[in-house]
């Protein structure tokens, strides 16, 4: 595979409950952004709706329709698509986050493991019970969303299951962004892979601002590129081939003490 990877981070301000303006505003992003063949577009969380509780289960059946969706650009444009969205399960609403291949395929999804309960989200989504690598086109990606980059423990299984790069959808506040970028970047450099973590923008009408901030790190934990707080695109072209050297070069993970951790 071509080792050089052109990804997409979409930003702005997500209007809670209103699916087809949500959606609108995306394709216009991406337009604006011109994907070339075999690169990846990434969107925040819950992008097709917000935390739109007031009727989230109305929301979470619009999963069809918004996956078609990915897969319509996805295959527009031959790249690859990756977001969160509301998913109706038997056991209740997923915030679930979807991977779709250029020919509009779903290959992958996964249920955000780490609810963020100060915001209640433990009240209104059921948790997911695994994480997730997926192989898109002969990479191994691992899929996060927002809270879980607070926990080490998930980067950290993530790499151990062969992941090189880390695809994180979030709607981190305003109030707290800087530790989004940081946290961004230690996840990247502890485990010497690309971290890629989107965000939105703007309020959420409830007087939540979202951060914006959306963020790529290399393996060395060099920023490769970010966004301010307000809407756009952050285009970066990373060389996947720096996670191998980097870890050739200052090799970390070869000298971990499992014995005493992996317990």
């Amino acid at each position: 595979m071509n080792n050089k990877l052109t990804i997409h981070l979409i930003q702005w301000r997500i209007v809670p409950g209103d699916v087809n303006r949500n959606l609108g505003r995306a394709e216009e992003l991406i337009g604006s952004a011109s994907p070339g063949k075999g690169g990846l577009v990434l969107l925040p969380e819950m992008f097709p709706s917000g935390f739109y509780y007031t009727d989230l289960g109305k929301m979470a059946e619009e999963y069809e329709a918004v996956v078609r969706w990915m897969g319509f650009m996805a295959a527009r444009y031959e790249v690859g698509v990756a977001g969160s969205v509301p998913f109706k399960k038997p056991e209740g609403v997923a915030n679930t986050m979807v991977l779709v291949d250029k020919s509009g395929e779903v290959i992958a999804s996964y249920d955000k493991v780490h609810l963020f309960h100060v915001a209640d989200e433990d009240q209104h989504f059921t948790p997911g019970q695994k994480t997730v690598v997926a192989n898109w086109e002969g990479l191994d990606v691992g899929l996060a969303i927002c809270f879980d980059l607070r926990f080490p423990e998930m980067t950290r299984k993530l790499c151990d299951d062969g992941a090189r790069i880390v695809l994180v959808s979030a709607q981190w506040p305003r109030a707290r962004v800087d530790h989004f970028r940081d946290l961004t970047r230690v996840r990247a450099m502890e485990n010497q892979m690309f971290i890629v973590s989107c965000n939105s923008c703007g309020d959420d009408d409830k007087g939540l601002v979202l951060g914006g901030g959306s963020t790529v790190v290399g393996p060395a934990g060099e920023v490769k590129g970010v966004l301010g707080g307000d809407e756009g695109v952050l285009t970066v072209t990373i060389d996947l081939d720096e996670v191998e050297k980097t870890r050739e070069s200052f090799p970390v993970l070869k000298i971990r003490r499992h014995e005493l951790f992996d317990k």
